[in-house]
């Protein structure tokens, strides 16, 4: 989940993000060192589409645009490894006006869902961390296992997948000064229901195991 600010038009489908940069930034041992979770966010802070494209592309975006494809028909260009390359990790940005999914070959956001459902990563009435709500956004890692075999080991290495992805979105929230903290707990059915492009079906999945 993270302490962002972004105020997104909803004049359009596709919002197209500044190209990121590729050099630069604070240096790794100064990222490792300044590393912690926050859990106080200021609602009013705005973040440039530059600043939130350059968080979203370090996360999971494409590095080398030039690669080759490989093994499995697909490059190994993303900035999030993944097993044998599946890339199956999407991401959606959830803030007050919608939710966008990142789509990192056009290094994009496409409104996927409007409306503000950002109580739903808080949690449930059951339990839930209240903290949240004062986040203007929050991001949330998805396995796309649409394509992938059905089996423990499958889904314990997505997890893995996930996890990776979120570790570099934490990092790059400390080179660009942004308050940020990793979260599992969150209504996971209740964002299954949303019934973005049918793709929360592994959400619903777990929501029941």
């Amino acid at each position: 989940m993270l302490a962002l600010a972004a105020v997104m038009s909803m004049t359009a489908q596709v919002r197209e993000l500044p190209a990121p940069s590729f050099q630069g930034g604070m240096p790794m041992n100064e990222v490792m060192a300044k590393r912690h979770s926050v859990r106080e966010f200021d609602p009013n802070r705005e973040i440039s589409d530059s600043t939130l494209g350059q968080l979203l592309w370090m996360a999971v975006g494409i590095n080398r645009p030039d690669a080759e494809p490989g093994r499995f028909g697909v490059p190994a260009n993303r900035c999030n490894p993944t097993a044998l390359n599946w890339q199956e990790i999407r991401v959606f940005v959830f803030d007050r006006n919608g939710v966008w999914e990142y789509l990192p070959k056009e290094h994009a956001l496409s409104l996927a869902k409007e409306g503000d459902h950002r109580a739903l990563i808080a949690g449930t009435k059951e339990f839930a961390q209240d903290f949240v709500l004062n986040a203007p956004m929050s991001i949330v890692f998805v396995g796309d296992m649409t394509k992938l075999p059905e089996d423990d080991r499958t889904q314990a290495m997505v997890l893995v997948d996930a996890g990776i992805a979120c570790e570099n979105l934490n990092l790059a929230c400390v080179s660009e000064g942004i308050a940020t903290v990793p979260r599992a707990t969150m209504d996971t059915a209740g964002i299954s229901k949303l019934r973005v492009n049918g793709f929360f079906r592994w959400m619903e999945k777990m929501s029941r195991v």
